[in-house]
């Protein structure tokens, strides 16, 4: 049972803590106190706004959820309020500690230590056993909730040891021991070794939470930050020579997001920088720019949640001013609500410059690493990928495409769907709208959709014109009886030109043209081979061709509904076989 302590009852407490601070100091805290900023005001009145109230609870019905019907949100959302409470309260204290900004603090830490488990059920039980089978084991499992947890509880423990009892000091560095410390000693995690968000997030929490749980003359902590090196390594291999991932611009955040943290923490500490010195980082930094349509605006391919997803301010004020990453848009604070762990909070207050200058994006991006080409004109933007079926956050989408004004999609791509226990089931996930081909712009070949393995790289090749070509054979299956399958796209000021050529095994074919669109194309009567798209965009298409639309009933990554329309077109084949769909810009060259 967690039991609270109430307001009054945790001041009461407040005023017996010891003037002096307790133990060794063990790593340096960012000094933040007094500070003020758009987003240490907004901390500050959303603390004193919550402050005594209750937390959720954390019912066994909606732990349970996941294993029963799928479902995550219910658990997930009250045990994010619960963590977003202790880092609301940690960084009001950071800001102005005192009595009631310290009573706050003990109260959330001491609510947060006593959950059955800092990790999400939709890890736990992914993991393959069952989580409650072994009593005790609940809690201690490692993902990316729970080590980020255990980093942001030691250094609010550390920041205010010699203000908070002793007594809940012990029971903090009992539960960072027993959570953290030995779990993560003591087995082998397989994300340490995996090429993505995962290594960097759960890696860096570890590696914060010694470095301000444990003291330097701990064994334990130079043992640790040895293995947290292995998952820091593994981050970066997940990046190309050219800084790009296939995890988008939002797991870009997360990942970099806490390598930075915690490579800057220990730099701070030990003046150990190497992690910050590693060649390919600087590169990294650039992703977001790289892969912006517009300023603020990213390309959605994969589990995007958003196309204008708001970046930590003070992880791109530190790429910027560090890593001398360029901008695309003038940095402002983040909220508090788009601070997505303590960790973003704390270094958005401390480390936010709006000062920093912009540069304006290229005509073109290649980037050759994770096979994305993106073509920018003063009213529109254009973005096309290849490259494997068999990535972190994959959707079967080599060759697929998207079209944007500032303002709207003309053809688009869907991004993430609802996490949902299916959508990291690769048995079922590749049935979902969101992931399957059939939710892209890509060829459907003798009814056959690309699939989900590890022999499905496909190609992309820029010629010095500006002519890209996609060589995507490789992204189907035998049934789809394909020899070669090349897609070639031509873009002008005014229109994007894209032709696919295949050769079959044997005659007797279909080939389908799909098209993922925001809004359901008009028909134009004059021209039966023409169809009306979003934003004024006309299309025009091979005859013979037998055209149908499917609206798709979705809903986004929050889980509020809405609808796209898959565009079709349908071409009976015999050995081989070319078709070309021109998009062609508004006649004034302005959005409509």
């Amino acid at each position: 049972m967690v039991v609270a302590l109430s307001p009054e009852g945790a001041a009461a407490i407040f005023q017996c803590w010891q003037e002096e601070r307790i133990g060794m100091m063990r790593a340096q805290i960012i000094d933040i106190r007094g500070i003020s900023n758009p987003l240490a005001e907004a901390v500050r009145e959303q603390a004193r706004a919550v402050r005594g109230k209750p937390l959720p609870v954390l019912p066994l019905a909606d732990f349970l959820a996941f294993t029963q019907t799928g479902e995550r949100a219910a658990y997930e959302d009250a045990i994010f309020a619960r963590h977003g409470r202790l880092a609301l309260a940690g960084t009001a204290w950071l800001l102005d500690p005192g009595a009631e900004t310290g009573a706050e603090l003990a109260d959330m830490l001491w609510q947060i230590c006593q959950e059955p488990s800092w990790s999400l059920p939709a890890h736990l039980y992914k993991s393959g056993s069952d989580p409650l089978a072994k009593p005790g084991a609940i809690g201690l499992f490692l993902d990316l909730v729970s080590t980020d947890t255990g980093a942001m509880v030691a250094y609010l423990t550390h920041a205010a040891a010699g203000e908070l009892p002793s007594a809940l000091v012990d029971f903090i560095h009992f539960e960072l021991q027993r959570r953290i410390f030995t779990p993560f000693l003591t087995r082998d995690w397989n994300w340490l070794h995996l090429e993505n968000n995962w290594a960097a997030v759960c890696a860096g929490g570890v590696g914060m939470a010694a470095l301000y749980g444990l003291s330097a003359e701990d064994k334990q902590r130079a043992r640790i930050i040895t293995r947290v090196a292995t998952g820091m390594r593994s981050y970066i291999r997940g990046f190309g020579a050219d800084g790009a991932t296939e995890e988008g611009v939002d797991y870009w955040a997360y990942g970099l997001g806490h390598y930075i943290y915690f490579a800057q923490a220990l730099a701070a500490e030990t003046g150990d920088d190497h992690f910050l010195r590693a060649a390919k980082v600087p590169r990294m930094a650039r992703f977001p720019f790289n892969a912006s349509l517009f300023p603020g605006q990213y390309v959605m391919f994969g589990d995007m949640t958003k196309r204008t997803a708001a970046q930590p301010s003070g992880l791109m004020s530190f790429c910027a001013k560090v890593l001398h990453a360029p901008l695309t848009e003038p940095i402002r604070y983040s909220t508090v609500a788009e601070s997505g762990s303590f960790n973003d909070l704390l270094h958005n207050i401390a480390w936010t410059d709006e000062s920093l200058p912009v540069t304006p994006l290229p005509a073109t991006t290649d980037l050759p690493s994770v096979a994305w080409h993106i073509v920018r004109q003063p009213a529109w933007a254009f973005a096309i990928k290849a490259g494997s079926n068999h990535v972190s956050h994959n959707h079967n989408d080599a060759g697929s495409w998207e079209l944007v004004t500032p303002t709207q999609s003309v053809v688009r791509e869907l991004g993430s769907g609802p996490y949902t226990r299916d959508y990291f089931d690769d048995r079922v996930r590749y049935t979902l709208p969101y992931t399957r081909s059939l939710g892209h712009s890509v060829p459907y070949v003798n009814g056959t959709e690309q699939v989900y393995q590890a022999d499905t790289l496909t190609t992309l090749t820029v010629q010095e014109d500006g002519t890209a070509i996609l060589n995507l054979t490789k992204a189907y299956p035998p049934a789809a009886r394909l020899r070669r399958l090349l897609r070639t796209v031509r873009v002008t000021p005014q229109t994007v030109r894209i032709t696919d050529q295949a050769n079959f095994a044997s005659p007797g074919n279909t080939f389908t043209t799909v098209l993922i669109l925001p809004a359901a194309p008009t028909a134009n009567a004059a021209a039966p081979d023409t169809l009306q798209l979003a934003g004024g965009w006309s299309m025009t298409f091979p005859a013979g061709g037998q055209a149908t639309v499917t609206p798709l009933n979705l809903h986004d990554h929050d889980g509020q509904p809405y609808t796209a329309y898959r565009l079709s077109i349908q071409y009976a084949a015999g050995a081989a076989g070319e078709w070309t769909v021109q998009l062609t810009a508004p006649s004034s060259g302005r959005n409509q």
